[in-house]
């Protein structure tokens, strides 16, 4: 029995040995070529990476300062940045063969750059996209195109998301500590993902759902169907208002978006406390609360509000109407019925408007 023992533990060491030499008798970076060609391949984009290094224990390579560049069209400077790059991998095909085959992607503080042209297109819209012209049909094996280029996991950490309109003077938004989560990723199929996200001026969001197959030839068309929550949004700084407007106050989000590529369609109930209507508003002691229902035509960049009840307490307003996006500004054509409202409800609102009432 000991001698047993004594053999079990003379192969385990000899195995710990090996594990802990192998890095250091492969030159990871003889793989940087192939890494750099196969994700170039499966994005149509640029990919460069830096430094690499083995790790046989987590059964990955991790790259250094990667670089993703952007559509030309949107000018030179990079579509994504990161710290890092961890391409998690099958180890036996690797080291006897210098197969590459991806099991896991994992992006270490990401700075990605969303910028929308006049026209509707995204800086994002011609992924895969030359990639996906020049594929021959049969793919070889060992190539890596949008169509066969899949992966268990792909994990964004603590990046940040700009975004922004292209030519434009109007400030971009910026959203911190981007976390996404994306399993059984692939191209050519559905795949379940998690996004979380700190938003300008505060607050959070939360959307988890299912997108794909990505469009090969437009990326933002894309089909997807995910669940949204937003928590204690800051309406005068989150980048959707003009602040010089006196709009403020914090607000809620609980709703469901959906696309199929083409038209888009928003269901929810927007909450709002401690509003303001005024720069010499107050904020309002109230809460109003939205139900709305939203159908937008993404190619038109057009939509129509076919649901906007708004209820302050016991009194409720029904906004509906059409909007469109024309260069930088938006334009809207809306019709408010407010009929019947009780005033006692509504006075407790007009602070916030910067209108008070004589005593009495």
């Amino acid at each position: 029995m000991k001698r047993i023992l004594k053999i079990g533990a003379i192969a385990v060491a000899i195995l710990f040995v090996i594990m802990v030499a192998l890095p250091s008798l492969i030159n990871a970076n003889s793989f940087r070529p192939k890494i750099e060609s196969e994700l170039t391949s499966a994005l149509g984009r640029q990919v460069t990476v830096g430094n690499l290094s083995l790790s046989i224990l987590s059964r990955s390579v991790v790259a250094d300062n990667i670089a993703i560049a952007d559509d030309p069209a949107f000018g030179k400077p990079p579509f994504i940045t990161a710290k890092s790059l961890k391409v998690g991998v099958e180890l036996i095909p690797l080291i006897f063969s210098k197969q590459l085959n991806v099991t896991e992607l994992k992006l270490e503080r990401p700075e990605i750059t969303l910028l929308k042209a006049a026209n509707g297109k995204w800086n994002f819209s011609s992924i895969g996209e030359v990639a996906a012209k020049t594929a021959p049909e049969e793919p070889k094996s060992e190539g890596t195109s949008p169509s066969n280029f899949s992966a268990a996991k792909l994990n964004v950490n603590n990046g940040k998301l700009i975004v922004g309109k292209a030519n434009s003077s109007a400030k971009p938004q910026v959203y911190n500590k981007v976390n996404i989560e994306v399993e059984s990723f692939s191209f050519t199929s559905q795949f379940p993902f998690k996004l979380t996200a700190q938003l300008p001026g505060g607050g959070d969001a939360k959307i988890s759902g299912k997108a794909g197959p990505i469009d090969a030839e437009n990326a933002a068309k894309t089909p997807f169907e995910t669940a949204v929550k937003v928590n204690n949004m800051d309406i005068g700084t989150s980048g959707f208002i003009d602040p010089a407007s006196g709009l403020g106050g914090l607000a809620n989000l609980d709703g469901t978006l959906n696309s199929n590529g083409s038209h888009a369609k928003a269901v929810g109930t927007l909450t709002g406390t401690k509003l303001k209507f005024s720069s010499k508003g107050t904020p309002a002691p109230k809460t109003v609360v939205i139900k709305h229902t939203v159908d937008v035509d993404l190619d038109k960049q057009s939509g129509t509000l076919t649901e906007g009840d708004i209820s302050i307490g016991k009194a409720v307003a029904h906004l509906t109407g059409a909007f469109r996006t024309q260069g930088d500004s938006e334009v809207l054509n809306l019709k408010l019925d407010a009929r019947d409202m009780p005033g006692d409800e509504l006075e407790a609102m007009l602070p916030s408007l910067g209108v008070v009432l004589p005593s009495g």
